[in-house]
């Protein structure tokens, strides 16, 4: 059974680029670098690198990081945070006459052009700050100058500075009968599974900030959900069955 049996064929070239990432390992005997990647991602790094047997170190920011780089490298590295080639960035803006949210911020950094592999976390409490990037940074500073009309400016700040998130995931065990988007969504939202369909049918829900429209789509352990209305979730753990035949899960949420 080869590694590719077990993830989902969407999957393939996740793993496929963690293969390419750990033979430049081998072949080189030097550390790699690669762009921010989501939990799930994380995790097929990690599965990969434990089989190619290559060392995997990951870094967002801080410990509450979601999204990371990861450093593929021989066991004998030892990272330091500016081998992430990353910079945190803090948006100066008039706070006192304009509001920013979240979405506000991730649309004006797309709109700019770069792509999500370059941009790690965003972080929305009384200051903004995000992390991206050394070579996205200065682009920004230089193309990011406006954000709902209103005049930013973009400061580079050293990670001890980085906003403590206050956002904590509850945590609950629960039973499904299967794995599929559509009961998993039901379990979270309390909803009936009618009610999941249509959401998902209307493209309410992301998995691994992707929108997935297949209800049937097998759910795996570390996957990120987004519902609309809701908020995010993540599948933390996929246990054995019950004696009923129920899968037993650990689901997290943090729900508006």
């Amino acid at each position: 059974m080869t590694i590719m049996q077990h993830f989902r064929p969407e999957e393939q070239p996740i793993i496929k680029s963690a293969l390419q990432y750990a033979e430049k390992v081998e072949e080189m005997y030097a550390p790699v670098l690669t762009p921010f990647l989501d939990p799930r991602e994380q995790y097929i790094f990690s599965v990969v690198a434990a089989q190619q047997q290559v060392k995997l170190s990951l870094f967002g920011g801080d410990e509450m990081s979601e999204r990371k780089r990861a450093i593929v490298s021989p066991d004998y590295f030892e990272p330091e945070i500016a081998d992430y080639e990353m910079e945190l960035i803090e948006v100066n803006y008039p706070d006192k006459f304009v509001a920013l949210t979240h979405r506000n911020l991730l649309g004006s950094i797309m709109q700019t052009g770069i792509k999500r592999e370059q941009l790690g976390d965003i972080r929305v409490e009384d200051r903004i700050q995000f992390v991206v990037t050394k070579q996205m940074a200065i682009y920004l500073q230089r193309e990011l100058t406006k954000i709902k009309g209103a005049a930013v400016k973009l400061e580079i700040k050293s990670f001890d500075d980085m906003i403590q998130t206050t956002e904590h995931f509850q945590s609950r065990d629960t039973t499904l009968a299967s794995l599929r988007l559509d009961a998993v969504v039901q379990a979270l939202t309390k909803k009936s599974r009618a009610v999941a369909q249509k959401m998902i049918d209307a493209e309410h829900v992301k998995v691994n900030h992707t929108i997935i429209t297949k209800t049937s789509f097998t759910v795996e352990a570390r996957d990120l959900l987004s519902i609309k209305g809701y908020g995010r979730a993540r599948v933390a753990f996929i246990g054995d069955r019950t004696k009923k035949d129920k899968i037993r899960v650990t689901l997290e949420t943090l729900f508006n």
